[in-house]
């Protein structure tokens, strides 16, 4: 909902209006596929990730916005951190896993990262 001048009296009631506007950008944003997010029974989000010794991890992160099929992550990850995306309900925290890249979906003759850094 947006309150703007009206002094020609081009919109009237019942009329609507659609804006694009920006947002900004944050080039230092953490994106994660959405389907690599669960939810606790709290209601908390989590994923789960490999550590550097190359066990699975369980750890709480806090979202933003959702840009296309990501969720922006606030807090709980840092750039490098090798994220779970696929496979997740055959993993366990403690378990020792070995990594593969992911394949992009919106472009399937490149690989990329199993985490969006």
């Amino acid at each position: 909902r947006a309150v703007f001048p009206n002094k020609n009296g081009n919109l009237l009631p019942g009329m609507f209006v659609r804006a694009r506007l920006h947002h900004g950008t944050d080039d230092q944003a953490i994106l994660v596929p959405q389907a690599a997010v669960s939810r606790t029974p709290k209601g908390q989000a989590s994923v789960m990730l490999v550590n550097s010794n190359n066990e699975v991890e369980a750890r709480l992160i806090e979202t933003g916005r959702t840009v296309e099929q990501s969720w922006q992550v606030t807090s709980g990850l840092s750039a490098g951190d090798t994220v779970i995306v696929a496979g997740l309900q055959k993993v366990k925290p403690g378990a020792k896993v070995r990594t593969v890249q992911a394949q992009n979906s919106a472009d399937s003759s490149k690989n990329s990262p199993a985490v969006s850094q």
